[in-house]
């Protein structure tokens, strides 16, 4: 029988609907094997087994939270969001004794559905490039990618069942098909980002890491007071998108986008293969061009006072977003949004897109997160993303599918990730 660890969020609210669920040994299971596996993974920023046992018998599992189905849930949080009673550090020696007062706001809220946190999750430095002392549960001579590392990470490796992250490129998507886990990017607006770390106002996102897709249906219905569609439904029409970098990704990639659209298909759903955005990659450019140029002005404070402590590619992004002008700034937001406005007319065609999560597999070592390239022009867009563990590459290392919807649309393409999950048996 398995640990109750190993199970998926899904897995644990069954049990605790038929009065199988012991939450403390969850608990428990949770803490012995973030013991076993941390010294090599190193998930954790801060973790504190004390302290989170204390914390669960302080919860009245009876009456304050009766009818929550995350009442006692273990979860991980992004070491840039803000927990009033654990450190919050956002990757930086700078903020290494920051003690925020209060909750980010969805930490808050998931409280208040009972959750309960089980430490901070490792972050790049500012939840950018730097990286932090992750690395990859799969093979720990790889990165597990960036900048939600540690929550990616810590999943993957079965310590806890989600796990909250953010996206400003690539930082769910990414990392989560490089551990091999589901991916959630929200749509942008979706969640309250009060009290995260900002690096680019205009690009972050909610994100979330879980090991069922019906685990983030479960998650969003708690935390939006709304019930989110769990019956599944064959898609009509998948809209296939290889993206102007369809050469930039690897052989194994390449095979993966094309078998999947293959048994999408041979489902009976037709498969068509769309152009979205210019060819020359513009999306792209525009993404790093409005991402500089808000970091210049959202890290203005670190790079003007504490320089030394800041990374040389944090040094590099801020002073290339100093020499942006305010016009090339202007015109890439103009450029997402005639965009947005296109793909909007889109999706009246077609229930998703299919691309590629990432160029390749992990990369080896861990002094780099990998590229974030194929996730870009989708963040820029700001619609919900959706990545699935699907196959591996030549090195035997998780390889993922993305799936993109209509922006506000993240239940309508969690119901047809649940479908996809399905229909390729990843469950």
């Amino acid at each position: 029988m398995s640990s109750l660890n190993e199970l998926s969020l899904t897995e644990l609210i069954a049990r605790r609907l038929t009065g199988e669920l012991d939450i403390q040994q969850l608990v428990e299971d949770c803490i012995q094997r973030i013991n076993q596996r941390e010294p090599e993974v190193q998930a954790f920023q801060y973790f504190n087994a004390d302290q989170v046992r204390k914390s669960y018998l302080s919860q009245d599992m009876n009456l304050e939270h009766q009818g929550t189905d995350l009442l006692g849930i273990p979860f991980g949080v992004k070491d840039i969001m803000d927990t009033w009673d654990m450190p919050t550090g956002w990757g930086s020696p700078i903020y290494a004794d920051h003690q925020p007062a209060k909750d980010a706001g969805i930490v808050a809220a998931l409280r208040s559905c009972g959750a309960q946190v089980m430490g901070k999750t490792v972050t790049t430095e500012f939840a950018y490039f730097y990286p932090g002392k992750t690395r990859n549960p799969k093979n720990t001579s790889h990165t597990p990618g960036g900048s939600s590392q540690g929550s990616a990470a810590a999943v993957a490796d079965f310590m806890i069942p989600f796990s909250l992250g953010s996206q400003t490129a690539a930082s769910v998507i990414r990392p989560a098909a490089f551990c091999g886990v589901v991916g959630y990017k929200a749509s942008h607006g979706e969640f309250d980002l009060g009290g995260i770390c900002s690096l680019s106002q205009s690009m972050d996102s909610l994100g979330m890491f879980v090991r069922d897709v019906q685990d983030l249906q479960i998650i969003r219905s708690m935390l939006l007071g709304c019930q989110s569609p769990q019956k599944t439904h064959q898609p009509q029409k998948v809209g296939l998108v290889k993206t102007p970098h369809w050469l930039d990704a690897s052989e194994a990639t390449q095979q993966l986008l094309t078998h999947t659209a293959e048994q999408i298909r041979s489902s009976g759903t037709d498969v068509v293969e769309l152009q979205i955005g210019p060819r020359d990659g513009s999306l792209t450019e525009a993404q790093k061009t409005i991402m500089a140029y808000e970091v210049a002005r959202s890290r203005a404070f670190e790079y003007h006072n504490y320089i030394s402590q800041v990374s040389p590619q944090m040094c590099a992004l801020v002073e290339d977003g100093r020499r942006v002008s305010r016009q090339n700034y202007v015109q890439a937001l103009h450029l997402a949004e005639r965009n947005r406005q296109q793909l909007t007319e889109v999706f009246s065609d077609v229930d998703f897109l299919l691309a590629p999560s990432a160029i390749d597999e992990a990369p080896m070592g861990i002094d780099s997160t990998g590229d974030p390239l194929f996730s870009r022009m989708w963040n820029l867009l700001g619609g919900p993303a959706v990545t699935l563990p699907v196959g591996t590459g030549a090195k035997g290392l998780p390889l993922g599918v993305q799936l993109i919807g209509a922006r506000f649309g993240d239940d309508e393409l969690l119901r047809n990730a649940v479908w996809l999950q399905n229909q390729l048996r990843l469950k």
